[in-house]
């Protein structure tokens, strides 16, 4: 089958139907139960997804990026955008233990290794928006992963080398021969990454050294009614670049400029963070199980920039009649740019809770209370300084006044840098909370409806808040197999350290309020067969109020807070996703988001930076025509572009182009146990924009956004082997 054959046979059968997935989605590897009863819609997505073939960042938040209400515009990146939300508002859960992520990184290329290990992954969830109350406190969305080792399997060994990256995974099962009911499973998982070939495909030109490795390991420890789970992280990323040269052409048909930059210097970028985590939990009786849990995670960042540039901007010659064309006709301007960066960021949180779960055949009851200490140490101190044309910008010129006797001389003269930053602060907090959820159905056997009510309370120590945030949420099976759902819930996030540095005047606001906002959802979902395969169409319609907001503007991966809040903001939108298998163990899905996200600090609603307005994905799982062995992939995405303007301004003008990629990738499995791939990323080699370079022009006082842009087409070869 020929690729453009598989895409025609694709779209039509999908979007014909126009429909969407739940957006609580489970994604389970092992088994899926999806019956009437279940409080929650669910989905089920195969191992292949999950091991993300045909994926730029080999993440499992490649797929999370492809279900609907969610938005990504970096390949390299495992940060995504929820309704209209930033990437500090998704909260990532594994077994139970909140996950940390860098707060840095400013581009997917530095953040190396995402927090997910696809390898050691049986269970996904996925909530973006109304989650329960013991799904933590986060004002998007919470992605909840299970590690585990299934128990009838003694022993699993995978191994997976492409040619920038390698995964090798472990598990062993062990049976106490001498003690009654006790068992113990456990894995070992150990991943490098370099990014350097993505990277390379870019217009910067340099020697460049781009490595990141993880270690995580797992056990489980079951001895008559007690369960023990450990779960241990180390993970560190370093990126260092010493660049020379970068050639970058934008604009339009019939302006087209091209820059020409000359560097000195060198970039490095190191992020390393640890996490350990135990639970142990007893099953008193049938119906009660208790547990207690304790987590520790510590985190540093660096980063170390010094590098100077000359450039020159000129207009290409796109006359096609013309000797010199694609040559530069007229020079624009030129100058010099200085970067400069001494940014250190120290964390450190430990976490303790106690709690039980009651299961009853139609209800189960969960509680917990618990305790989170932050610590955060936060250094930034980076400049930039720009000369056009022997000025320094912004200049500050000689000012001459004419007297009545005499004519006098002002110098003004003085070096006025583009950019400062410089703030040094400490958080500390203790984060205290408890929550109760209770969820019931009118009939275990023959239900016709389920309620999820619960509440939390919070207080948090640094802002002297205590917030109590309700959470409820009902859902109907009604006639003809549509199930209606609704979902209304408050959410309020405690603030890390990004959250509270004010980018505007260099401080750390340490004493302000957390960020509060309310879900109200409206969804439907049906499943139904069409050509003798199975499909499930679900469609959610949003309305996401935040009542206490801050304002921000995102400069590639990082967000940059801007310190005039708090304000309001809303977001207002409709998802919708189609779920199918085409051919056994494939899985294939459709989705396509629109929504609305506004701001109001001063007397008017703004776009947000994370109004993309439009999202559209399409992943596909499919076999080659009478060889079901040889299996494709096919992942698209269209994001509707976010505003931007001059660093650091209130206003965002402008709008950067959409988000437009295609992935596909192949697989032959030879048996069971051994397979070769082959992947070819942005397969239609469009220049997506991850941020913008500013540059001036003093003698026409016009400033120019220079597009910063991703990954070029790379083809990669993968070879995995299972014992």
């Amino acid at each position: 089958m020929t690729l453009t054959g598989l895409i025609i046979a694709v779209i039509p059968g999908l979007s014909s139907i126009g429909d969407t997935i739940p957006i609580t989605t489970r994604l389970n590897e092992v088994e899926v139960s999806a019956d009437k009863v279940s409080t929650e819609s669910v989905i089920s997505i195969a191992p292949s997804s999950l091991k993300a073939i045909g994926n730029a960042g080999e993440s499992i938040e490649g797929v999370i990026r492809t279900l609907a209400g969610v938005a990504g515009s970096d390949e390299l990146s495992s940060q995504y955008s929820v309704r209209g939300g930033n990437f500090d508002e998704n909260l990532l859960v594994i077994n139970g233990f909140e996950i940390y992520r860098p707060q840095l990184a400013r581009s997917g290329q530095q953040e190396g290794l995402s927090a997910i290990n696809p390898d050691m992954v049986q269970n996904v969830e996925f909530s973006a928006g109304g989650f329960g109350a013991s799904d933590g406190d986060k004002l998007s969305s919470v992605l909840r992963l299970s590690y585990d080792i299934p128990i009838g399997i003694e022993a699993k060994s995978r191994i997976r080398l492409g040619s920038y990256s390698g995964r090798l995974f472990l598990s062993y099962r062990k049976l106490k021969k001498f003690e009654k009911n006790t068992h113990s499973n456990g894995a070992l998982a150990i991943r490098y990454r370099s990014n350097s070939p993505f990277i390379n495909t870019g217009d910067t030109r340099g020697n460049l050294n781009s490595i990141s490795y993880d270690i995580q390991w797992i056990e489980n420890i079951l001895k008559g009614k007690w369960h023990h789970e450990f779960l241990g992280i180390a993970q560190s990323s370093d990126f260092t670049l010493k660049p020379s040269s970068r050639i970058t052409e934008f604009g339009t048909v019939t302006d087209v400029l091209r820059l020409n930059v000359f560097m000195k210097g060198k970039e490095s970028y190191i992020y390393s963070n640890a996490f350990a985590g135990w639970r142990s939990s007893y099953q008193i009786n049938d119906k009660f199980k208790a547990f207690v849990e304790g987590s520790a995670i510590q985190a540093l960042e660096t980063e170390n920039v010094d590098v100077i540039s000359a450039y020159l901007l000129g207009e290409v010659n796109n006359n096609l009649g013309s000797d010199d064309f694609g040559e530069i006709s007229y020079q624009r301007g030129s100058g010099g740019h200085q970067r400069y960066a001494r940014n250190y960021l120290f964390a450190r949180e430990s976490h303790l809770s106690i709690g039980g779960l009651i299961n009853t055949n139609n209800s189960s009851i969960s509680f917990a209370l618990g305790r989170r200490e932050q610590l955060g140490v936060d250094q930034l101190y980076e400049w930039v300084n720009i000369d056009s044309a022997g000025y320094s910008i912004p200049h500050m010129p000689t000012e001459v006044l004419l007297l009545e006797n005499d004519t006098v001389t002002v110098f003004k003269e003085t070096l006025e840098l583009f950019q400062l930053t410089n703030s040094t602060g400490e958080l500390r907090n203790l984060k205290t909370y408890g929550f109760y959820r209770h969820k019931f159905l009118n009939d275990g056997d023959n239900s016709t409806w389920s309620l999820d009510g619960g509440i939390r309370l919070i207080h948090d120590s640094r802002s002297g808040e205590l917030r109590l945030s309700p959470r409820f949420s009902l859902r109907h099976w009604g006639i003809n197999g549509t199930v209606w759902d609704f979902k209304i819930g408050s959410y309020a996030q405690t603030s890390s350290v990004r959250e509270l540095r004010n980018w505007r005047n260099s401080t750390l606001q340490s004493n302000s309020y957390m960020q509060h906002a309310w879900h109200g959802i409206f969804g439907a979902e049906r499943k139904f067969t069409s050509k003798e395969r199975p499909f499930f169409w679900r469609t959610e319609v949003y309305y996401k109020f935040l009542d206490r907001a801050f304002p921000f503007e995102q400069d590639g991966m990082r967000v940059r807070y801007l310190g005039s809040g708090p304000g309001v903001a809303r977001v207002t939108g409709i998802d919708n996703r189609i779920h199918s298998q085409w051919l056994p163990k494939t899985e294939s899905w459709l989705s396509l988001s629109l929504f609305r996200s506004q701001e109001k600090f001063d007397d008017t609603w703004e776009r947000r930076g994370s109004d993309y307005r439009y999202s559209f994905s399409l992943r596909v799982e499919d076999a080659l025509k009478g060889l079901p062995g040889n299996k494709v992939y096919l992942q698209a995405s269209i994001t509707g572009g976010f505003p931007f303007g001059s660093p650091l301004a209130y206003s965002k003008p402008f709008k950067a182009p959409p988000y437009r990629r295609m992935d596909l990738g192949f697989q032959h499995n030879f048996n069971e146990n051994t397979s070769i791939s082959l992947e070819v990323f942005n397969l239609l080699e469009i220049r997506n924009t991850a941020s913008y370079f500013w540059i001036m022009d003093i003698s026409t006082a016009r400033e120019y956004a220079v597009p910063n842009y991703l990954t070029n087409r790379l083809i990669n070869f993968i070879f995995q082997y299972q014992l």
